[in-house]
This record gives structure tokens, sequence and C-alpha cells, in this order.
């Protein structure tokens, strides 16, 4: 796995509003990094590991919960 091209692919689906990918990045990342995979830079200072772990954790998270939000607003809609 790409974690950095995962990161971005991520980002690139919540600003696209496309859920489904989103949800799939995220949950890649999230299972990559626990399983002790090297987080992606999340942001362009050069930062350690543990600051881009827990940036990323945070960033997948709250992608998942846009996306859980989006899912309910449009059931509700329906």
């Amino acid at each position: 796995m790409d974690p950095q091209a995962t990161w971005t692919q991520m980002l690139c689906a919540v600003s696209q509003r496309d859920w489904d990918e989103a949800q799939e990045f995220a949950e890649a990342l999230l299972e990559w990094m626990r399983k002790g995979g090297v987080p992606p830079q999340t942001v362009r200072v050069n930062m350690r590991h543990q600051w881009n772990r827990a940036m990323a954790e945070f960033g997948c998270l709250l992608a998942l919960q846009i996306v859980r939000d989006a899912m309910a607003r449009k059931d509700r809609s329906n």
C-alpha cells in the first residue's frame, strides 16, 4: 500500500463527494496504520511519524463520519 497516495485519494474523494471511494480509502488507511504501517505525510511541514499518525487517523475518522452523515441525509430524502 502507498499510504501517501491513499491519503490523497481519500481527501479528493471527500472533496468530490464520492462517498464510496472516501469510505474505502479511509478504512484501508486506518487498517494499514493499525497494523503498524507508516502513516502518510499529512501536512507540508516534515513532522514526526507520531504527529502524522494522529493527524491521518483523525482525518480518516472524520472522513468516515462525513460519509455516514451524507448517507443518512440521502436516506432521509428518499
